[in-house]
């Protein structure tokens, strides 16, 4: 049994010795490979690959020069150079003519006296080459403040108060004398009612008398207006007024033409083919 000692000591010293690194215990597996996620399979990376040597999308194409952008991005075009003379001019008086009116416009009496020229610095078009101030187209007939126009407007308007609108007062109760016409518009630059600024009203040559009421020496007053089937001498009158003014202008407007023309009386000498009036 001597034998068994020296085997039981040897045992003794390894049970009681420190571990060596040699006999350390191996490290834990991240994941037994029972437990690791299988590969993804080969069909599903294939994308990815693709995805990777896909080409980079072409640059943006310049934007195309008919496109919005580069329309907005242009200055507009240039407006158009007016060709001929302006429509001012067209209408000068010839020395003879403008010489034979103002000699009419004399013996008749009325009172007026020669203007410089009226020009409109915006508008070519606009303007009265050889204009007249017409303060009394007949003796006694005033106008206030007096109005601007071309000869051959005030020669009809003073025909036209002689022959016909001065005897039509004398026949108003009373006979009041007519003593003065109460201007609307005169001469002025503007375009004509409703034509949303195309043509330009006769206003704009010297063509135009508007006549917003009839004085008379009394102080009574008539009023331009609409007077349909009133049935007295005052519609009488205007009535008369209106309709004889169509033998003396080529467009006579008053109330019922429009409405812009309900509150006073328009006459003009516009030219028309064929010697057309239009009398509304």
């Amino acid at each position: 049994m001597r034998w068994l000692a020296p085997i039981l000591v040897a045992m003794a010293a390894l049970l009681t010795a420190p571990a060596s690194a040699q006999d350390a215990p191996a490290p834990r597996p991240d994941h037994p490979a029972a437990d690791r996620p299988a590969p993804r399979p080969e069909a599903e990376a294939e994308p990815q690959a693709e995805a990777k040597a896909a080409p980079e999308p072409p640059a943006e194409a310049a934007p195309d020069p008919e496109t919005p952008e580069k329309a907005e991005a242009e200055p507009p075009p240039a407006a158009p150079v007016p060709t001929g003379p302006p429509v001012h001019a067209t209408l000068r008086e010839s020395d003879f003519d403008h010489s034979a009116c103002l000699l009419e416009l004399t013996l008749l009496g009325a009172d007026y006296s020669e203007a410089p020229p009226i020009l409109d610095p915006d508008q070519r078009d606009c303007g009265i080459d050889r204009p007249v101030l017409l303060r009394q187209p007949l003796p006694g007939i005033e106008i206030p403040g007096g109005a601007p126009m071309r000869c051959d407007l005030a020669r009809h308007l003073a025909h036209w108060l002689r022959d016909f609108v001065r005897p039509a007062a004398a026949l108003l109760p009373g006979q009041p004398r007519l003593v003065a016409l109460e201007p609307g518009s005169t001469y002025q630059c503007r375009a004509t009612v409703g034509t949303a600024g195309e043509n330009l009203s006769e206003h704009a040559f010297g063509n135009a008398f508007d006549i917003a009421a009839f004085r008379f020496e009394d102080g009574s007053r008539i009023e331009i207006g609409p007077r349909q089937d009133n049935g007295d001498l005052q519609e009488a009158f205007q009535r008369a007024a209106r309709g004889t003014a169509c033998l003396h202008f080529t467009t006579v407007l008053g109330p019922g033409a429009n409405a812009a023309h309900d509150d006073h009386l328009h006459l003009d000498i516009k030219a028309r083919r064929g010697g057309f009036r239009l009398c509304q």
